[in-house]
């Protein structure tokens, strides 16, 4: 098929031929064109998309000949490296901020590897069937190898879509932490590409009007460093909307339960004009950073940091994206009412419905359309499905945690770390109670 099209002698083909070239659908080249793989042209401006015959020779090529394209940050393109990556290259260049060595398999190696395994409908294809070639993974070993040393790894996804301005796709993509070894190293890396086609991205991506056919994926691969203590820090108030305090959580060891909502951290709110008079030297230096990079985004940022004792390295900063919401509050007769437990407030609004209590991964099925959830477990990405049927949530954690994000993402009233009497919670299981997280409160008729 390649020969036939290729040898055509025509300067240039359609979008058909080279459809054809690469045995995939037309709508696949498109999507190509729109990540910079190749570029089309019109001769005619109200005519019909051509494509060079040398550059689609060039992509054939790149296909069978693995390209340069697993590099240093800073030597890497900022268009084919993800946003996250993007964003930790402006961290180090423009606001001088320690992160740890970071190697990135650009987007280019994605795109390939949908050409490799024959992918023309990523958002319909099964991605349990996924394969990185070994001529893909020797390349990507070996890179690795040369700048790594056989240490403990970072690997996390780098989309095109996440931590935008508008979106943070909170959770949704896949990192793995203290990674070593060829086998695990290549298992990691697999896994971040199947999560941008998982069916909790597709499901945020389709509620938040993204076009997920159209985005790409990076990999970072960064030397795992040695920080005693880290967590997750706002340098501004996302549940009060309020931008003249920073909210920091914080933990011993690398900081990823509280990102995900499985340990309770160490609370401080600063405020920012009190910086320079604090007493805690770390807590002041980390506020300094965070204030230099909210300068240098131009937006209130989350950050991801971690600290060994002498050195603040910044693992990820994105900007804030809740800033804006207005809460969601329904009005209830409070002579009429009983509180069973309190909570923090993680999204403001007072909503209600029936109760329902989750256990475990596999409760989320008993979630119907306007009820109360109260996530007893450990927090997971896999009820994101059930997200538009919620009216309130209580969930574990802390406020800055993903889970905590995604609920004010999805302006549902939420209460975090709620103080309750299990017995008694469970005694309203399928009643209606009410959630009022704009005074704490857990309440029933």
């Amino acid at each position: 098929m390649i020969s036939n099209v290729m040898d055509n002698g025509k300067p240039y083909l359609t979008t058909s031929e080279v459809a054809k070239t690469f045995n995939v659908r037309a709508i696949t080249i498109y999507r190509w064109e729109k990540q910079g793989l190749i570029k089309s042209y019109r001769p005619n401006p109200k005519g019909k998309k051509f494509f060079s015959r040398e550059e689609i020779l060039k992509l054939v090529k790149n296909n069978s000949v693995i390209s340069n394209e697993i590099n240093l940050l800073e030597n890497s393109h900022s268009l084919k490296i993800g946003t996250k990556a993007k964003n930790l290259k402006i961290i180090k260049e423009k606001a001088g901020c320690l992160i740890p060595k970071t190697l990135v398999i650009n987007t280019d190696i994605f795109n390939q590897l949908l050409i490799d395994n024959k992918i023309s409908d990523p958002l319909n294809y099964d991605w349990s069937k996924f394969q990185i070639s070994n001529r893909y993974q020797k390349a990507i070993i070996e890179r690795i190898d040369q700048e790594f040393d056989n240490k403990p790894l970072v690997i996390r996804s780098s989309a095109t879509c996440e931590d935008s301005p508008l979106l943070s796709f909170a959770g949704q993509y896949s990192s793995f932490l203290n990674i070593r070894g060829k086998d695990n190293i290549i298992k990691a890396i697999k896994l971040c590409y199947q999560s941008l086609f998982s069916d909790n991205a597709k499901i945020y991506a389709k509620i938040n009007g993204v076009r997920l056919e159209y985005e790409s994926m990076a990999i970072t691969v960064q030397e795992l460093a040695s920080v005693k203590t880290a967590g997750v820090l706002f340098t501004a108030d996302p549940v009060n909307q309020d931008d003249k305090k920073m909210i920091i959580e914080y933990t011993d060891g690398l900081g990823d339960l509280i990102v995900s909502g499985h340990q309770k951290p160490i609370l401080k709110e600063i405020k920012k004009r009190e910086i320079n008079n604090l007493q805690n030297e770390f807590l002041k230096k980390l506020s300094k950073i965070a204030l230099k990079l909210e300068e240098v985004f131009g937006n209130p940022q989350d950050i991801e940091w971690g600290w060994d004792g002498k050195e603040v390295y910044i693992f990820q900063s994105r900007n804030i994206t809740t800033l804006d919401k207005q809460p969601k509050i329904i009005k209830y007769d409070t002579n009429k009412i009983k509180v069973i437990g309190t909570g923090t407030n993680a999204c403001r609004g007072i909503s209600n419905g029936i109760l329902k209590i989750i256990n475990n991964t596999q409760d989320y099925d008993k979630i119907n359309k306007g009820d109360v959830v109260f996530v007893n477990c450990k927090t997971d990405i896999s009820i994101i499905p059930r997200i538009p049927f919620i009216n309130a949530l209580i969930i574990n954690g802390g406020i800055l945690s993903h889970f905590a994000v995604i609920t004010r993402e999805f302006n549902i009233p939420c209460l975090a770390q709620p103080i309750i009497n299990k017995k008694e919670i469970e005694e309203y299981e399928n009643k209606k109670i009410i959630v009022d997280a704009i005074k704490g409160e857990i309440l029933t008729n």
